[in-house]
């Protein structure tokens, strides 16, 4: 007796093939335009990346997580909000449409509190507002225009 196997028939219809993440990844000279580029494609100000010495950027498309990678770690100052953000070395986040979610790496300075920023977002007001948002539920909001490029 052939022990021959029955031939399975598969239906390739249904068949789902499971694509791979795709990221795109800007080295050196042109990572920080690629960061801000990205950032106001999800209708974010481009000025919330006030970075120096940016070697790398990137994002996942399937995911919207985007990172950033710098030499060293950045204080900046927003005149406008009159507020000091510190951004580390390594910055990543989850972009959707005006939010910037599970940020890590940003520090805003709160009184006299470093607050640990996780979600920062523009409000559908008329006059937008950005909002930032810590892990403790400190939340404030500021003029969007205040955190334009440049700014």
């Amino acid at each position: 007796s052939g022990g021959s196997m029955p031939l399975a028939h598969i239906n390739c219809d249904n068949l789902e093939v499971k694509k791979e993440k795709i990221s795109t990844v800007v080295l050196g000279e042109g990572a920080l335009d690629k960061a801000i580029e990205v950032v106001e494609s999800y209708d974010l100000p481009g000025g919330l990346l006030p970075l120096k010495d940016v070697y790398e950027a990137g994002i996942n498309e399937d995911t919207g997580e985007v990172w950033t990678k710098q030499k060293a770690e950045v204080k900046h100052h927003f005149k406008k909000a009159d507020k000091n953000v510190i951004y580390s070395p390594n910055i990543s986040c989850k972009m959707e449409k005006k939010k910037m979610k599970e940020v890590k790496g940003v520090k805003a300075r709160d009184m006299l509190l470093l607050v640990l920023v996780n979600e920062i977002y523009v409000d559908d007001n008329n006059a937008p507002k950005i909002h930032f948002k810590s892990i403790g539920g400190l939340s404030r909001a500021f003029p969007a225009e205040y955190y334009a490029r440049g700014e």
